[in-house]
């Protein structure tokens, strides 16, 4: 028949294949060895973690400017310019448009068009009436609102 190893157990229920003790295939030592170095790399881990945490906590609490601000500060473009002095050329360009607004000029002094100041055409269209009178404008809404 089939050649079997007798095994005979004993009354702890050992029946002696891994040696006269069954404590010989665990190693103590070993086991103490590899807990203590899965502790050390533990606790190296966490030292590392803390270092890295306060290294960039300090590093949040210097202050740089943004990159949308650095994005946002006015920079003149390559090249030529065609302007040498674009704020003082807009400033002079809003004063004289001013000064068309509020003053009396020829617009064609061939054709006798001219330009008056905004408040001067106002008053005149009021006094004249040149706004329909029976027409359905703000002003004739006005005028009837006021009888």
């Amino acid at each position: 028949m089939a050649d079997h190893q007798s095994t005979q157990v004993t009354t702890d229920g050992y029946d002696g294949r891994f040696g006269d003790k069954f404590d010989d295939e665990v190693s103590v030592p070993g086991i103490v060895w590899t807990t203590v170095g899965l502790a050390v790399v533990c606790v190296v881990g966490m030292l590392i973690t803390w270092g890295m945490q306060g290294f960039y906590e300090a590093r949040s609490q210097i202050v740089q400017p943004s990159p949308i601000a650095e994005a946002n500060e006015p920079r003149l473009p390559e090249g030529p310019l065609l302007q040498r002095d674009p704020e003082g050329e807009l400033e002079a360009l809003r004063h004289e448009m001013a000064e068309r607004l509020g003053g009396y000029g020829w617009v064609d002094e061939g054709a006798g068009v001219v330009h008056i100041p905004i408040d001067a055409a106002i008053d005149m269209l009021i006094e004249k009436g040149s706004v329909a009178a029976g027409g359905d404008s703000a002003g004739s809404a006005s005028e009837e609102a006021g009888e």
